[in-house]
């Protein structure tokens, strides 16, 4: 067995050597694996080797000079290009979360600061809501009565919408304020 593996090495180097020595002008040999799955070793690259990846050879003692990588494909270079901007937009929102942690603790020592700011605001909302479901009540009233015409009428729509607008921006107002509390205790366990 081991006077076959001598005979095939010898062979082999006996194959390349002229390759190498007749290289050694040239200063350079390429080394790839073809389509078939062979690998050659030429002072000249053929294109579809070079899309493939192929190595730089020193043609006197064989080391690899250096290794061209295959060329990626089209969703390859789609695939980082996402992986890139997801990146970019992570680093963004940390640096607006950073942003954002800085302005909350600048506006309150306390959660207790923020739970009267929180419901002072929420009040004054309260109160624009009972303020502008008294009108539509007393637009309907005068509307059920006979009162009011087709202008009336599309007036209390609009009414009816920026009430439910109203309402939504109090519900929204209020999450935002508890996520405040409960980022304003995150931070401050951290110090």
């Amino acid at each position: 067995m081991r006077l076959r593996q001598t005979l095939l090495i010898a062979s082999l180097a006996a194959l390349i050597a002229p390759v190498f020595s007749a290289q050694a002008a040239g200063g350079i040999t390429y080394r790839w694996v073809d389509a078939d799955g062979n690998l050659q070793l030429s002072d000249t690259l053929p294109p579809r080797a070079a899309s493939q990846g192929y190595k730089v050879l020193d043609p006197s003692t064989g080391r690899v000079l250096r290794e061209v990588a295959p060329q990626k494909t089209q969703e390859q270079r789609a695939q980082e290009q996402a992986e890139r901007e997801a990146e970019l937009q992570a680093q963004s929102e940390a640096r607006e979360q950073a942003r954002r942690d800085r302005v909350l603790l600048s506006l309150y020592g306390s959660q207790d600061d923020i739970k009267r700011v929180r419901d002072e605001r929420l009040e004054r909302m309260d109160g624009r809501i009972r303020h502008m479901e008294g009108s539509v009540e007393r637009m309907e009233a005068n509307i059920a009565a006979g009162h009011g015409d087709d202008s009336y009428v599309r007036d209390l729509e609009q009414l009816k919408q920026a009430l439910e607008e109203t309402r939504a921006e109090r519900r929204s107002m209020a999450e935002r304020y508890e996520y405040n509390l409960r980022r304003f205790q995150q931070l401050k366990r951290k110090d």
